[in-house]
C-alpha cells in the first residue's frame, strides 16, 4: 500500500512539473574553458530541453602543470565527496601536459574526456574507463595514412610536435608508415621558439635541395601557422607542393594569405551533416567565443550529458539513470554523430577533406568514414592539375619550326612546305612531345610553320632569323634547340632549362681489319711503362743475374762449393753459372720461375727481393696493359682539348659558324687560347667552310673534327665509322626562346618545373637525345680487343719461335759437326790399332 502512495506521489509530482536536480562534475585539468558552461547554459534555455529538468554543476580546477602529486591527491580527494552523476573532464591540451590517467581513475564514473587524440589503448593499459569525445589517435592516423595513399604518393615528409596536443597522432602514424610501401621522412619540430625556428630553416632547406614537394604537418595551430610561414618564405607554398595538415583547428588556420600561391593544402574538418540536436551555433552568438574545435567538443560533451539527463528523468532514481544512459547516448553534435563504442571511443566518425581554394576558403573535396576510409568527390584531381592555364587556357599559339634531329624532325613519308601551316602528326623529336604535355597541361592550342631561317643575328641594329620573329611578333614561340647566349639577352627570355650541350672531338674509328704493314700500335703492349721504366727493369735483370752468378763462385754453400767438397754431384756446380742465372732471373720475371733455386741464404735474399721486385712491377703492368691495349691506334689517346692540343700528328678544325670559334679566337683562357691560335695558323684545313666537310675529312683519318652537339646523333645513325672521342665540352643549357616580357613565359617555366620534378623532362631526354641509332653496334665493340691489338705481342711471338728455329738449326748443325769431327779423329787411332794387332799376331805365329 505504502509503494503504490508513493507512485502516485511521485507521477502527480512530475505531472505538475516538479523540478528534477541533476548534478554533474566537470574537472578542468587546463586552461579556463569557459565554452563548456556556455553550451550548457544554452542547451538548457533551448526550447527542446525539459523545463522541469535542471543541470547543476560542480566546478573544480586543477592545476595538472604545476601542482605537486600530494597536492593534487588532496584536490581529487575533495571532489569525490561531491555527489555527481556524471563527470566532464576538459583535459589540459597544452605542452608539456603530464599523463592525467592516475586523475581520471579516481573521478567518479562515468567520465567523458574533452581533450587532445590519445591512444585508444592508452586508457586500457592504465586501466581507466572513459568515454571519448574526442577522434582517437589512432583513427585521425588512420585517416591521415589512408589519405596520403589515396593521393598515390611515394614519399612524404612529416613534420612533426612531439609534446603539442597531436603528439600521439604522430606516434600512431609512424607504426602505420612503417608496414606502408610508401616512404617517408620524419623531422620533429623543437619547443623552444628560437630553436624552432632555426630548426626548421634547416629541415626547409634539405627539403628544398632534395626536391621534395610532398609534405604532412602534424602541430597545434600556432605551431601550424609558424611552418607553414617558413615554407612561404622558402618559395615551397606554390603549385609543385602538396602540404596536408592534420589539425582539425580549421578556422584558427592562417590560409587566407596563401590563397594565390596554387599550392595544395588539403585540411581536415569534424562537421555535422544534418540539423543537430542542439543548436551549436546559438551557443557562441553574440559571445567572443569563436568556432574552435575545442568548443564544438565541449559542446557535443554538455549535449551528451544533457540528453542522458532528458531521457532519466522520469527515473526512480536519475543518477543511476544518468550513468547508464550516458555510454548509450546516439545524437547529432556538432562534430557529427556522437556515439561511443565498447572502448569508450567515437563511432562512425566522418570526417570531411578539405582543399584550399583560390577565394581563400577551404572547398570539400571528400570526405573519410570510419570502416569506409577515404571517399573524393567524382570531380576531384588526384594530381591537382589545373585543366586550362589563366593566361594560355583556350589560346592558339603561332609556333615557328626549324627541323634538326632529333628535337624536331618529319616522320618517315611526311611531307610539309616551309612557311606553311604543318599538322602535328607529320612531325615527331623532342619538341613535338614536349608541346603535347604542356598542351595537355595549360590548355592551348598550338600551329606549327616550318623555316629554314636560323637563330639569327644582330645585323645593322636589327636582329634576323628566328630572334627577330620573335620579337616582331611573328611567331609567340620558337621550336629550336637555343643556346642561352648573352648576346641575345637583351631581346628574348629563356625559359625552364631542357638540356644541356656541348661540343665533341670527332675522328675516324678504329678499323678491325687485320693490317701487318699498319706500324701504328705493334708496341702498345709496352705502353704501361715508358723506356726508362723498361730500361730499369732490364738493368735490374742483369744485376741479379750478376749478383747470383757472383755468390755462386764465392759462397761456399752455394752449388759451385758444394760440389767442390763433394757434397750434391759435379755438374750440379753449374746450376747457378752466369747463363743458368740469366735464365733464372728470366724466368722468375714473366712467371714461370727457375730450374733451380739458390742453396745459400744469401743467395735466397737476393732471389726472395727479386720476387718482391717482380709482384709489384708485373701487377702494375696488368692492371694497365686492357686499358692500353684498348686503344686501337694513337688517335684513341685523345679524349679531351687538353690532348687534342698536346699531340702535333693530327690536324684539326671545326666549322666558322660555330661559336666555339669565336670564343677560341677572342679568349685568354687555357687551353682554349693554343686551339684558337693553331686555327689561325692554320686556317685553310682548321677552318672549314661547311660542318659536312669536317665530316668527311674526319672520316678519310688522321684529322679531328670539333663538331656541336647536334652531331652526335647524325654519328649514330648516318656515319657510322665516326666516333666520338671525347666527352662534351664549352657546355651551354638548351632552352626555349620567347621574346623579352612575354606573358606565356610565366606560365610555361611553371609547367616545365613541374615536369622536371615529375620526371617527364627526363623520360623525353631518355627516349630522343639518348635514343641509340643503328651505329651504336659498333659502339658496343669499341671496348672489345680485336686481332690489331693483339698484333705486336704475336709479331713477337713470331720472332721468337722464328729465332728458336733459327739457333736449333745451328745447334743442330754443330751437334753434327762435332760428331763428324770426333769420328775423324778417331778413325786414324782405329787403323793404328788393328795394325799392331795383327803384327802381334804374326809374331806370336
Amino acid at each position: 500500500m505504502k509503494g503504490v502512495l508513493w507512485y502516485v506521489v511521485f507521477s502527480l509530482a512530475m505531472g505538475c512539473g516538479l523540478a528534477v536536480n541533476v548534478t554533474i562534475g566537470v574537472v578542468n585539468l587546463g586552461k579556463a574553458f569557459p565554452g563548456f558552461d556556455q553550451a550548457l547554459r544554452t542547451i538548457q534555455e533551448s526550447e527542446d530541453f525539459p523545463e522541469n529538468v535542471q543541470i547543476n554543476k560542480v566546478e573544480k580546477t586543477i592545476n595538472v602543470k604545476d601542482a605537486s602529486l600530494p597536492v593534487l591527491s588532496a584536490e581529487v580527494a575533495n571532489f569525490r565527496d561531491e555527489e555527481v552523476c556524471a563527470t566532464v573532464v576538459l583535459d589540459c591540451w597544452d605542452d608539456h601536459c603530464p599523463d592525467t590517467s592516475f586523475i581520471l581513475r579516481a573521478l567518479p564514473q562515468p567520465i567523458i574526456r574533452v581533450g587532445p587524440p590519445v591512444n585508444k589503448n592508452q586508457h586500457v593499459l592504465a586501466n581507466v574507463d572513459t568515454l571519448e569525445i574526442t577522434p582517437s589517435a589512432n583513427e585521425l592516423a588512420m585517416m591521415l595514412h589512408q589519405t596520403i595513399e589515396k593521393f598515390g604518393w611515394r614519399s612524404v615528409t612529416i613534420f612533426y610536435h612531439k609534446t603539442g596536443g597531436y603528439h600521439e597522432v604522430s606516434e600512431e602514424l609512424m607504426s602505420l608508415m612503417s608496414q606502408s610501401s610508401t616512404f617517408y621522412r620524419m623531422a620533429e619540430i623543437p619547443d623552444d621558439e628560437r630553436t624552432r625556428y632555426e630548426q626548421l630553416e634547416i629541415f626547409l632547406r634539405s627539403s628544398k635541395s632534395r626536391k621534395e614537394k610532398r609534405f604532412l604537418l602534424i602541430a597545434d595551430v600556432e605551431v601550424t601557422n609558424e611552418v607553414l610561414h617558413q615554407a612561404h618564405g622558402h618559395l615551397m607554398l606554390d603549385p609543385r607542393h602538396h602540404w596536408i595538415l592534420s589539425n582539425l583547428e580549421l578556422n584558427k588556420l592562417e590560409l587566407f594569405e596563401y590563397r594565390n600561391t596554387g599550392v595544395h593544402l588539403t585540411v581536415f574538418q569534424l562537421r555535422s551533416h544534418g540539423t543537430t540536436d542542439f543548436m551549436f551555433d546559438d551557443a557562441f552568438r553574440g559571445t567572443n567565443q569563436s568556432y574552435s574545435i575545442q568548443n564544438a567538443l565541449a559542446f557535443d560533451a554538455a549535449s551528451v550529458v544533457s540528453h542522458a539527463a532528458m531521457v532519466s528523468a522520469n527515473e526512480q532514481d536519475v543518477c543511476n539513470g544518468i550513468r547508464t544512459a550516458v555510454p548509450e547516448v546516439r545524437l547529432n553534435g556538432s562534430t557529427g554523430t556522437v556515439a561511443f563504442g565498447p572502448e569508450g571511443t567515437r563511432m562512425d566518425l566522418s570526417v570531411e577533406i578539405m582543399q584550399l581554394s583560390s577565394e581563400g576558403r577551404p572547398a570539400n573535396i571528400g570526405h573519410w568514414q570510419e570502416g569506409v576510409g577515404v571517399t573524393f568527390e567524382a570531380w576531384t584531381k588526384l594530381e591537382h592539375q589545373q585543366s586550362a592555364d589563366p593566361v594560355l587556357g583556350g589560346r592558339q599559339l603561332k609556333i615557328l619550326g626549324r627541323l634538326k634531329r632529333p628535337w624536331l624532325t618529319l616522320k618517315d613519308g611526311a611531307t610539309c612546305h616551309y612557311e606553311k601551316p604543318c599538322h602535328r602528326k607529320n612531325f615527331e623529336g623532342f619538341f613535338p612531345d614536349l608541346m603535347d604535355h604542356l598542351q595537355k597541361r595549360l590548355g592551348f592550342t598550338w600551329v606549327m610553320n616550318l623555316t629554314k631561317i636560323k637563330i639569327g643575328e644582330k645585323v645593322n641594329g636589327e636582329w634576323t632569323g628566328l630572334t627577330g620573329a620573335l620579337i616582331n611578333k611573328k611567331a609567340d614561340a620558337v621550336l629550336y634547340g637555343a643556346t642561352t647566349r648573352s648576346r641575345r639577352t637583351e631581346v628574348l627570355e629563356y625559359s625552364f632549362p631542357l638540356a644541356h650541350q656541348g661540343y665533341y672531338i670527332i675522328i675516324k674509328r678504329a678499323d678491325s681489319t687485320l693490317n701487318i704493314m699498319d706500324v701504328a700500335g705493334i708496341f702498345e703492349f709496352l705502353a704501361p711503362f715508358d723506356i726508362l721504366v723498361w730500361a730499369a727493369i732490364g738493368a735490374a735483370v742483369v744485376a741479379v743475374s750478376i749478383s747470383l752468378f757472383l755468390i755462386n763462385r764465392l759462397d761456399p754453400f752455394e752449388w759451385r762449393g758444394l760440389a767442390q767438397r763433394g757434397i750434391v754431384e759435379a755438374d750440379e756446380g753449374n746450376n747457378m753459372n752466369l747463363v743458368q742465372s740469366a735464365w733464372f732471373t728470366y724466368g722468375c720475371l714473366v712467371g714461370q720461375g727457375g730450374e733451380n733455386l739458390p742453396k745459400s741464404i744469401a743467395g735466397r735474399v737476393v732471389a726472395g727481393t727479386w720476387w718482391f721486385f717482380i709482384l709489384v712491377t708485373v701487377a702494375s703492368y696488368t692492371a694497365n696493359l686492357a686499358a692500353f691495349l684498348g686503344r686501337a691506334n694513337k688517335v684513341y689517346s685523345i679524349h679531351t682539348p687538353d690532348q687534342l692540343i698536346a699531340q702535333r700528328t693530327m690536324p684539326y678544325g671545326t666549322y666558322k659558324g660555330y661559336t666555339l670559334l669565336k670564343f677560341v679566337q677572342n679568349t685568354t683562357l687555357p687551353p682554349y687560347r693554343s686551339m684558337g691560335k693553331y686555327m689561325q695558323e692554320h686556317r685553310d684545313t682548321a677552318i672549314l667552310d661547311t660542318k659536312e666537310e669536317g665530316l668527311r675529312r674526319a672520316s678519310e683519318g688522321n684529322y679531328a673534327f670539333i663538331a656541336g652537339a647536334n652531331y652526335k646523333y647524325v654519328l649514330q645513325n648516318d656515319w657510322c665509322n665516326l666516333t666520338l672521342a671525347s666527352d662534351p665540352f664549352f657546355k651551354s643549357m638548351i632552352a626555349l626562346p620567347f621574346p623579352a616580357g612575354s606573358p606565356y613565359l610565366e606560365p610555361m617555366n611553371r609547367a616545365l618545373m613541374a615536369m622536371q620534378d615529375e620526371g617527364i623532362l627526363d623520360s623525353l631526354k631518355l627516349k630522343w637525345l639518348e635514343k641509340p641509332g643503328k651505329c651504336m653496334e659498333h659502339n658496343k665493340q669499341d671496348g672489345v680487343l680485336r686481332i690489331n691489338n693483339f698484333k705486336g705481342v704475336f709479331i713477337v711471338l713470331l720472332l721468337g719461335i722464328t729465332a728458336g728455329a733459327i739457333v736449333g738449326l745451328f745447334e743442330c748443325f754443330g751437334h753434327q759437326g762435332r760428331k763428324l769431327t770426333k769420328k775423324a779423329k778417331a778413325s786414324p787411332k782405329k787403323e793404328n790399332a788393328d795394325s799392331e794387332v795383327t803384327i802381334t799376331m804374326a809374331n806370336g805365329t
